[in-house]
């Protein structure tokens, strides 16, 4: 009875950290959206394209919501969703983080390294192909990125 104890101790405090580096990724990626806003309505001007404030601010929105996500199929013990959830979230602010450095890029980079960190507590997968889900969930939010930077008019 002793070691069963144990091990849900410990599995209880990896569900901390795992909930706990989300939730942080969560709140970043919310105050990321929150300063990006900022800094576009501080300075007074009209963006060059309409449409890529909204989509900045909407997809920044999705890296939370994301987190939030992930946080919770790591509470209801779905840790294959999880990861695959927090890498692809990941995958998107580090990608957006680097086109936006001298904006709020550094932020997005930041909440890239909580959402990997909430990720990598996160023990392996066991069943074949298990790196397929993530990255193509990492595919599809990098391009999803570009594909709406396209249609806005960016590239």
């Amino acid at each position: 009875m002793c070691v069963l104890q144990w091990h849900h101790r410990m599995e209880g405090a990896r569900r901390r950290k795992q909930v706990t580096a989300a939730l942080l990724a969560a709140v970043a990626a919310a105050a990321s959206d929150w300063g990006y806003l900022g800094v576009i309505h501080s300075q007074n001007a009209l963006p060059p394209l309409p449409g890529i404030v909204a989509f900045i601010t909407w997809y920044i929105a999705a890296i939370a919501l994301s987190a939030v996500i992930g946080m919770a199929c790591v509470m209801a013990g779905r840790t294959g969703a999880a990861k695959t959830v927090l890498l692809s979230a990941a995958a998107g602010s580090a990608v957006l983080g680097f086109l936006a450095i001298f904006s709020v890029g550094l932020a997005l980079l930041i909440t890239a390294a909580l959402l990997s960190i909430a990720a990598r507590t996160i023990p392996p997968v066991r069943r074949p192909n298990a790196w397929l889900w993530p990255m193509s969930g990492a595919f599809i939010a990098i391009a999803a990125l570009i594909g709406g930077l396209v249609v806005v008019g960016t590239f």
